[in-house]
């Protein structure tokens, strides 16, 4: 009897799970069609799905679709745009998940290795210093990719103690350093710069935008992406392991350093990745994690794939606000996501039944 109790509530669960999966896919379809319409120039929400259907299908559906200009908004700036937020906000919420995970540290995020200050330097160094013009415009991001994997290098070498054993307490704290140094750095940069024009383009980088969306930017992170959820996934099993504590992963047979090194390498270049075209959005990876473990509890296989979705759907909401509250001003995606994100992660916790690792 105890048997069949529990092959029902695994079915329920596993129907629950498909559901969430389901919905949350949908949602996030209907956020890419909306983010799409809405800008200087509102574009029917139909007249967007015919024209991606046509795109997609190289004229196979709906041959004849709108004229060129509204075709290439749609096409070549807005589309661009909100793929580049649907892959960020799921990078960024993974990152979060593994983060957290790894440090059982329930305020950990993506940017805990000082990976967002280090590509803050990095790009602003570019921008007021100049160089890497062999680079053309992908300078900017050159910069920002060196910046945070120095930075990442830095952490990752203090905080495994000399490549002894892997210090989750030693890797936040060292995060927090080399985080606090390299954004004195950029201040000082900013400071510096010769113009207004070179001081509002790195203020503005530092805190996000989607601006630099282009097709020819977006197959290196989204590759980054779709390899660090396949190995995530396959790992799953051990990071549920790995909430339980080191000492008893070691019992259990998990190789924690081994574990630990390879996420956080993953962690580090899908976050560089992202930031270096992004810039520095904050709060997503912190407040995503929490939001899923609340529907699906600490099973990191479901974790990562509803926590991959909502961020999509959290980062294309954002960018509509920023887009949208102040025409024809584009507010710097950061500040809107921590201005939504901050409120509804102190709703969260102050919930009686929530809880870090599990659902009550």
């Amino acid at each position: 009897m105890q048997e069949v109790l529990k092959d029902k509530r695994s079915l329920s669960k596993k129907k629950g799970f498909l559901f969430w999966v389901i919905a949350l896919t949908i949602i996030l379809a209907g956020t890419i069609v909306a983010a799409i319409a809405i800008g200087s120039t509102y574009i029917e929400p139909g007249e967007v799905y015919k024209v991606l259907l046509s795109k997609l299908t190289n004229g196979a559906v709906y041959s004849d679709v709108g004229s060129i200009m509204t075709q290439n908004i749609i096409w070549e700036i807005r589309f661009p745009r909100v793929l580049l937020g649907a892959i960020c906000g799921a990078g960024l919420a993974l990152c979060g998940v593994l983060m957290q995970c790894v440090t059982k540290n329930p305020i950990a995020e993506p940017y805990i290795l000082g990976i967002s200050s280090g590509a803050s330097c990095g790009a602003v160094a570019v921008i007021v210093l100049g160089g890497m013009s062999s680079l053309g415009i992908n300078s900017v991001g050159a910069g920002a990719f060196g910046g945070s994997l120095i930075s990442g290098i830095l952490v990752f070498a203090i905080g495994t103690q000399m490549g002894r054993t892997t210090s989750t307490t030693r890797l936040v704290l060292s995060g927090m350093a080399i985080s606090t140094i390299f954004s004195a750095l950029t201040n000082l940069l900013i400071y510096s710069a010769d113009n207004s024009n070179q001081a509002k383009t790195a203020l503005f980088w530092t805190v996000g935008s989607l601006g630099g969306a282009k097709w020819d930017v977006l197959l290196f992170p989204f590759i980054m992406l779709v390899v660090v959820m396949i190995v995530s996934l396959i790992m799953s099993k051990s990071l549920d392991i790995l909430l339980v504590g080191d000492d008893s992963a070691i019992v259990l047979g998990i190789n924690i350093k081994l574990i630990k090194s390879i996420i956080l390498i993953l962690a580090t270049l899908l976050t560089a990745s992202l930031v270096a075209i992004t810039g520095a959005i904050g709060f997503i990876g912190l407040v995503v994690p929490h939001i899923s473990r609340t529907i699906v509890g600490s099973d990191h296989k479901k974790l990562i794939a509803l926590s991959s979705l909502i961020g999509a759907i959290f980062l294309i909401g954002c960018d509509i606000i920023a887009r949208g509250l102040f025409p024809p001003i584009e507010i710097p995606i950061g500040i809107i996501t921590a201005l939504v994100g901050g409120p509804f992660f102190l709703y969260l916790i102050s919930k009686k039944n929530y809880s870090f690792g599990g659902k009550e």
